[in-house]
């Protein structure tokens, strides 16, 4: 698989010049992201785009292209993988939409296309999805434009069933200074699916964290294995849980619902983190980015005593310990305050005092005591008043 996200060659099918071809889309965000290795291009049409030949057939490439990029209509797909076979070319990411999610006839088309792939020993990410995204190397092939500008390097990789779904956490992740190192919109997954990906991202050394959007879970217990097998945090949104998205998740990537109690329990069992929104998710993302804790000893400072309170009783409940107030720290703190009406308990109400720069100070006076393993800061924030 590392062929997959590392290729030396790729070539995109399905291209022309127009300006509303998404195909073209993909060539240009290789070229945004900086892909060094080698493009080709197909297209129905003998022509340049971006300095490169439109070729009109695949059997016009050269042999041995390590990836095909296909965004055809979906008839035309079981031929190009038969000619990508001929071409010895071992990987094709199918972004084509119009298959089992669609009707009984793409159905039909989707088990010719399997067909022929496993004639030829060609392996398929997808249909119906936006394909693969590496950062590390400038491997991008989604259909819609992306901008480099914005996106850093990072050990986070994502899988999805929903290319739409992807991309939203893309950018809840770039809204966040989270760094990304590959994403895979697994559509249908008709070959390839969650399984596959979490065995290379769990020896990607380029991979900490691993996120999954998952519609369905066709092979739970395969799953259940991987996470037990692996030190690096896995974390699942399962979506399709109720009637009302059952329908809707059928038709976008032919879902099929599963027992939600029955993947709630296995998760648990298995330590992978759920969420079921995206904010969880990205939250859940920046927590684990940050180090590990070396113990359980916690301080909390907080703006409200009332937060304060609520903040303890959420800390004991996850088995961290509040320090006692040392007699030194104490005295450190209370030197801090201008006006000594303030106790320097834990927690540590800071009252009505705004002043970030005497924040700062409590903080470093506190991460200099060994015994301080975490500090939980509480800001309290207010909602804006309407003009």
């Amino acid at each position: 698989m590392h062929q997959l996200f590392y290729p030396k060659s790729v070539v995109v099918i399905g291209v022309s010049e127009r300006p509303d071809n998404l195909a073209r889309n993909i060539v240009e965000n290789l070229f945004e992201f900086q892909f060094n290795g080698e493009i080709f291009l197909v297209g129905r049409k003998d022509s340049v785009l971006f300095g490169r030949r439109i070729l009109t057939s695949v059997d016009q490439l050269p042999d041995g292209i390590d990836v095909a990029v296909i965004l055809t209509p979906a008839q035309t797909v079981p031929g190009l993988v038969e000619a990508c076979g001929r071409k010895k070319i071992p990987w094709a990411i199918i972004e084509t939409g119009g298959f089992r999610e669609y009707s009984e006839e793409g159905a039909e088309l989707e088990k010719m296309v399997l067909k022929t792939a496993r004639k030829w020993g060609i392996r398929i990410v997808g249909p119906n999805g936006i394909g693969v995204t590496n950062v590390d190397n400038g491997f991008v092939v989604p259909f819609v434009k992306l901008k480099r500008g914005p996106v850093s390097k990072g050990k986070l990789s994502i899988l999805a069933q929903s290319g739409g779904v992807l991309l939203s956490y893309a950018n809840h992740m770039i809204s966040a200074n989270v760094g990304l190192s590959k994403m895979v919109s697994m559509g249908n997954k008709l070959d390839l699916n969650e399984i596959d990906y979490l065995k290379y991202l769990i020896d990607d050394p380029k991979t900490d964290i691993i996120g999954l959007y998952l519609e369905s879970l066709g092979r739970g217990r395969e799953l259940m294995e991987i996470a037990h097998s692996t030190s690096k945090p896995i974390i699942i949104h399962k979506a399709n849980t109720g009637e009302g998205s059952r329908q809707i998740a059928k038709f976008h990537t032919a879902a099929l619902a599963n027992d939600d109690r029955v993947v709630e329990a296995a998760l648990k069992q298995a330590d992978i983190i759920r969420t079921k929104d995206f904010r969880s998710f990205v939250n859940a993302v920046k927590i684990l980015s940050l180090p590990p804790c070396k113990g359980k000893n916690l301080v909390i400072i907080s703006r409200s005593g009332g937060i304060g309170v609520v903040a303890a009783d959420s800390a004991e409940r996850h088995g961290f310990r509040l320090l006692p107030p040392d007699p030194k720290l104490q005295e450190q703190f209370h030197n801090l305050f201008r006006a000594k009406v303030i106790q320097p308990t834990n927690p540590l109400d800071l009252g009505d005092l705004f002043n970030f720069d005497l924040y700062t100070s409590i903080l470093e006076q506190a991460l200099r005591f060994p015994m301080v393993h975490g500090i939980l800061f509480q800001h309290s924030q207010r909602g804006r008043g309407r003009s």
